[in-house]
């Protein structure tokens, strides 16, 4: 194994751990999940926000075609979740107010984006897709807990209306996976 393949693999393993790290944040704190609503729409503003920055850094240095495409669908698509997270507050008159895990999230996203900065070309290309698979999937079990337990009507709607663009992105991330000859994380259960 060369010097370059040997950095290679330990990287990978640090953006695996640093997406495992987030994962494991939300799998303690899922069970039971129990937040107020200003709490519930603070988490969903961290989530779309290290989406966006993600996507942004992925337009700037993916080397291949397919990355950048996923990468604009991202930025657009949580932009748009973003804008309707505010819409939703304002309506319910909500200040979204962060718990915990919002700041833990954001410390995992920061982590995992330095380590992603430090890659290019095809290893930024796959670790970046991995990520995404790894950020999804815990979004998606977020909101599905958030959605059982949530008794105001207005944002057990928007969370059961945001599920299937989640797994959508799933998706399109492991078939994008796939493509890159990545492979499958270990930290990432089937859907």
């Amino acid at each position: 194994m060369t010097h370059g393949s040997v950095l290679s693999v330990l990287i990978a393993a640090t953006v695996a751990a640093s997406a495992w790290e987030s994962c494991a944040l939300f799998q303690q704190r899922i069970p039971g999940l129990t937040m107020s609503d200003a709490n519930l729409v603070s988490v969903l503003d961290s989530i779309d926000q290290s989406e966006i920055e993600a996507a942004r850094l992925a337009l700037d240095k993916a080397s291949a075609p397919d990355v950048r495409a996923f990468a604009g669908r991202i930025l657009n698509e949580h932009r748009a979740f973003a804008e309707a997270n505010t819409r939703l507050a304002t309506e319910l008159s909500l200040q979204p107010a962060p718990p915990a895990l919002a700041s833990d999230l954001k410390q995992a996203h920061l982590n995992a984006l330095q380590t992603l900065r430090a890659k290019s070309g095809a290893d930024f290309d796959r670790a970046y897709v991995q990520y995404e698979i790894q950020q999804h999937v815990q979004a998606f079990n977020f909101l599905e807990a958030a959605a059982e337990s949530q008794t105001n009507a207005a944002l057990k709607q928007e969370l059961i209306r945001t599920g299937p663009d989640l797994l959508s992105h799933i998706s399109a991330a492991r078939a994008l996976d796939r493509h890159l000859g990545s492979a499958p994380p270990n930290t990432v259960a089937s859907r």
